[in-house]
């Protein structure tokens, strides 16, 4: 049987447990409805007071989780990097051949597949230029897509459906990656021109190119 003292510490323990979890599920909806707001508004407009608008919530409990209108913006979009991260890794690690998930991975990559509009990605990227918090997040989230593009190409030379070739899987899916940046900051600002299904093409094209042994 428990003494007071013993189950008073353990009654602590449990709800200094559901403050901290409590606490961290207060944190998510923050950065989900921070999120939202820099797609439906932009940066530039950005206020804290209009975050908490969307929760109830006070502008002072937002600042209480984040300290700074910076380091809510850098964790908003590593949140929501991360949420696209997670669904990649999970296709990588399927266990089908790897032309197929390298394919899954850049169709969810693009602005077909994406859980978040590529406008907050772009209207980040322009704000990293001067916010090296900002600009540290996005580096890091690159490099964890690199990551991913090359363990598949390795995986997929290692099975040979891929050529060998000169160039290190690092180098091939950087500029995977700087291609496929390049097509979504086109496809939308020109939708008219380069349509989801004309980008899925060239992506492809691209993918051959770099991959797939010579014909010739």
């Amino acid at each position: 049987m428990q003494s007071a003292g013993v189950e008073a510490a353990s009654h602590g323990g449990r709800a200094k447990g559901m403050s901290r979890k409590q606490a961290a599920l207060r944190r998510e909806e923050i950065l989900a409805a921070t999120v939202e707001e820099i797609e439906a508004s932009g940066l530039r407009t950005l206020r804290v007071a209009d975050v908490a608008a969307r929760l109830g919530l006070s502008p002072s409990l937002v600042i209480y989780h984040f300290a700074t209108k910076e380091a809510l913006v850098a964790e908003a979009f590593a949140h929501a990097g991360e949420s696209d991260l997670s669904r990649a890794r999970r296709i990588a690690a399927s266990s089908r051949p790897a032309r197929e998930k390298l394919d899954e991975v850049i169709a969810w990559y693009m602005p077909a597949g994406s859980t978040r509009s590529w406008k907050i990605w772009i209207d980040g990227w322009s704000a990293g230029l001067f916010d090296t918090e900002l600009r540290s997040t996005f580096a890091a989230l690159d490099r964890e897509w690199k990551a991913i593009l090359a363990s598949l190409i390795e995986a997929g030379r290692d099975a040979g459906e891929f050529a060998a070739g000169t160039d290190s899987a690092q180098a091939i899916a950087t500029r995977t990656l700087a291609y496929l940046d390049g097509l979504a900051i086109q496809a939308t600002f020109h939708p008219e021109e380069v349509s989801r299904a004309l980008m899925g093409e060239w992506a492809q094209s691209f993918l051959e190119r770099e991959l797939l042994p010579s014909r010739t």
